[in-house]
């Protein structure tokens, strides 16, 4: 404490000098009393009591931003990118600069106040060229194989940490507007992502990431007026057909951030996005991630989902659809009483990108997540099965192709189908009359015992099932089966088949005779 005190009182001697010294002089008395400052903090474990604070960030951000600018200003950006890296080095005459960044690096981490001043130093506009050059110009690798330094990782966390303190304040990403390096980082990570520097690929996502959830009003307003996501996507396009399919994805992801997180305050970007082809580039771009591995560019791949699925629900207005629900449906069901104030789809545009994903993949991985978002969106709101079941039908459509599937994707396809029943309790007629034609046609086995374990499941939570098994059919249907089966069995005799096929065959005779005991319990016509 009595180091922080006596730190107080030089810096408020500072404080009294400044004004009447010379630049010159003010910045060596300044740059003197940091280094005093930054060992006071790593002798107090972090702690830091200054009285000044907020005008000591103001002071070394303003000094910070003015010797990258120095340095920077009037150069080519390949020149520019050199001088950067030469001023950021941490000896010699760039010990200065180093000073200072680590000392707005501590200060950022105080509290919003003094970031507030960090930000109106200009210090966000500068950090910015900087992230562009970093990004844009690759260093060329150095004789002994470019490896990268402690200093410089050190020192490219302490930019980063920076940038996601400034950027996340509405206010630091309004300071970015007045330069146009914004919108020029935006399309750089959309058409160089090949070609830029390795290194900073993810430094520069994270950012970026950052900066798209805090938009405002005037940042967007600057994005729509330089074409930014148009342009994005058009290059875009271009990179979708020879880079690697996890790639495309993380620089794709980046630009939809733009996008999505604009949303809640203004439609222009997401309206310059849908003009412009934005869901054809997401069906070209995910396609693409057929057959990639587990843990190959899933991340970003899962991040473009989600964020589509989200858009599922970014629309002006509710969609006006109407249905028929077919009885007899369960007592408790009332449509009405399923309508809600929550997250209903409004954008089907956005959906059925989702729906061609699952009609044209067969990937586990991939087809697997369209499920999965499907059953985020139900839950999201119960009105959302019906609107999209009246409109692009869904789970009718994906009935007629399931048995394409992977077995793993059939199983999640029919407790979504299940969770219909036991979740809305609604009977959805139509579906389960093509669940039956898929168990009358049993083209996979398996698909045939996933479907009809799915039935079994919904005739167990209610009686009523029974009768609507009954009357369309299914229980002569599976009669019928099992004679079949009984002949095959009687052929088949004392022949093996595969270990898996058998296991299936077994199984899928064992579940049907738990079905026709299911539906003639308890009926007058069966017993």
């Amino acid at each position: 404490t009595l180091q922080w005190e006596t730190l107080g009182r030089q810096f408020v001697e500072y404080e009294q000098v400044a004004p009447f010294l010379i630049p010159e002089e003010q910045q060596r008395r300044l740059l003197d009393f940091l280094p005093l400052f930054l060992k006071a903090w790593e002798q107090s474990s972090g702690v830091m009591i200054f009285p000044n604070i907020q005008l000591l960030a103001s002071e070394v951000s303003k000094l910070l931003a003015k010797e990258i600018k120095r340095n920077l200003n009037g150069k080519p950006a390949e020149e520019a990118r050199l001088a950067l890296e030469q001023l950021l080095q941490q000896k010699g005459e760039a010990e200065d600069v180093c000073v200072l960044l680590k000392s707005v690096y501590l200060l950022s981490q105080t509290d919003l106040r003094t970031m507030w001043n960090i930000i109106g130093s200009g210090l966000p506009a500068a950090l910015m060229q900087c992230l562009y050059l970093f990004f844009t110009f690759p260093l060329k690798k150095t004789s002994d194989g470019g490896e990268t330094s402690e200093d410089d990782t050190q020192t490219q966390e302490m930019l980063v940490k920076i940038m996601l303190n400034m950027y996340r304040e509405e206010q630091g990403v309004e300071e970015l507007l007045a330069a146009d390096k914004l919108q020029s980082l935006i399309i750089a990570t959309a058409s160089l992502w090949d070609q830029c520097s390795h290194s900073w690929k993810a430094p520069t996502g994270r950012v970026l990431r950052t900066i798209s959830k805090a938009q405002t009003k005037n940042s967007i307003v600057y994005l729509q007026a330089v074409d930014c996501i148009k342009i994005a996507i058009q290059n875009l396009f271009k990179l979708a057909d020879t880079l690697p399919a996890c790639d495309v994805c993380e620089a794709a992801s980046i630009v939809l951030c733009f996008v999505k997180h604009s949303y809640p305050i203004s439609s222009a970007l997401l309206t310059e996005f849908e003009n412009n082809d934005g869901y054809q580039l997401l069906l070209k771009i995910l396609l693409r991630c057929e057959g990639l591995q587990q843990n190959e560019g899933d991340p970003y791949m899962d991040e473009i989902l989600d964020m589509l699925t989200c858009l599922t629900t970014c629309g002006k207005t509710e969609l006006k659809v109407s249905g028929n629900i077919v009885h007899p449906q369960l007592p408790h069901f009332d449509f009405e009483r399923t309508r809600s104030s929550g997250m209903t789809v409004k954008n089907l545009q956005a959906f059925q990108v989702l729906q061609s994903i699952f009609q044209k993949s067969n990937d586990q991985h991939l087809c697997g997540r369209i499920l999965a978002a499907i059953g985020t969106i139900w839950a999201w709101d119960t009105v959302n099965f019906f609107l999209l079941e009246w409109t692009l039908q869904p789970i009718n459509q994906f009935t007629d192709i399931i048995h394409f599937k992977p077995h793993p994707v059939q199983v999640q396809f029919f407790t979504l189908v299940e969770s219909i029943v036991l979740d809305l309790s609604y009977v959805p007629h139509e579906i389960l009359k093509k669940v039956q034609y898929l168990i009358k046609e049993n083209t996979v086995p398996f698909c045939t015992l996933t479907a009809l374990r799915c039935l079994l499941t919904m005739t167990k939570k209610d009686l009523l099932f029974s009768d609507i098994f009954r009357d369309s059919g299914l229980l002569g249907l599976l009669l019928a089966l099992l004679r079949k089966q009984a002949k095959i069995l009687r052929k088949s005799a004392g022949t093996h088949l595969p270990g898996l096929v058998e296991g299936t065959e077994k199984e899928l005779n064992a579940v049907m005779l738990k079905m026709v005991a299911a539906l003639t319990v308890g009926s007058v016509r069966n017993t």
